[in-house]
């Protein structure tokens, strides 16, 4: 059951992104003067998604189309957006996604998420079922609402 992301104080998510960041850090260091590429990320203007970068920064250099929906969804949760507009917001960048299921360096993002923010799919495959289930749910909702309205208005007064 997916937990609402506005009962989720941005006090207490501050403190598990700065957290991760320091723990990050710390292992990071010693490797800090070998590494010549290019951060990964670098387009994305959010500062939210550093201190996760440096949790994991091996799957975001592996799955590079991740960096924009998780800086939206940091964006988001720092908002307070609800659960509803994290799984819409999850099922348009469904696509990208797909990359974390598949990259070992990534789980660890999908645990931190997992138990600090909300339920998320365990596999690429529950990911795409949730997504079609979500479409279907808003195609049928609006189907629904075609069908009331269109036999309301065939009613002579």
């Amino acid at each position: 059951q997916s937990q609402a992301m506005g009962s989720l104080p941005t006090v207490v998510l501050v403190k598990v992104v700065v957290l991760m960041d320091l723990f990050a850090a710390s292992l990071a260091a010693p490797l800090a003067s070998m590494n010549t590429e290019a951060p990964p990320c670098a387009d994305v203007d959010s500062v939210l998604i550093q201190p996760v970068m440096r949790v994991a920064p091996q799957c975001f250099r592996q799955c590079p189309q991740v960096c924009r929906p998780v800086a939206e969804f940091l964006e988001l949760v720092t908002g307070h957006a609800d659960s509803s507009v994290l799984e819409h917001t999850g099922c348009s960048f469904e696509q990208e996604l797909q990359c974390l299921y598949g990259e070992p360096s990534c789980k660890v993002l999908l645990v931190i998420a997992n138990s600090s923010i909300m339920e998320v799919p365990e596999t690429a495959e529950e990911l795409r079922l949730r997504c079609a289930d979500l479409a279907g749910n808003q195609t049928t909702s609006t189907s629904t609402t075609s069908s009331t309205t269109t036999a309301t208005t065939a009613v002579p007064s």
